[in-house]
């Protein structure tokens, strides 16, 4: 489990430290009370699939857009001269669009 993200997740805002990835190196700052060790276990799957879920999002987002300048005409070497860095969301292996 990374501690991090399971705590960015659960206690999002709130101030600490950690010294390693092990619940005994976490160091609480803030004024509410620590998470348990429990707590933030249950926390890290949830956290793990949220994010996973705003990169597919993000990813079905731009995988749209590409489709939809491909059927406005747009071939692939245009998209990726007007958006060089769309290749690091979207695999390039993406299909013309159909000549007419």
């Amino acid at each position: 489990m990374n501690l991090a993200t399971a705590l960015e997740y659960a206690r999002p805002g709130e101030e600490w430290t950690l010294d390693g990835d092990d619940y005994t190196g976490l160091t609480w700052l803030s004024d509410t009370p620590k998470p348990t060790q429990k707590a933030l276990e249950t926390a890290y799957p949830l956290a793990v699939a949220a994010k996973e879920a705003a990169e597919a999002e993000h990813l079905a987002t731009i995988q749209a857009a590409r489709d939809h300048a491909l059927g406005l005409g747009f071939t692939n070497a245009m998209i990726d001269l007007m958006y060089p860095t769309l290749d690091e969301f979207v695999s390039p292996q993406i299909e013309e669009a159909p000549s007419e």
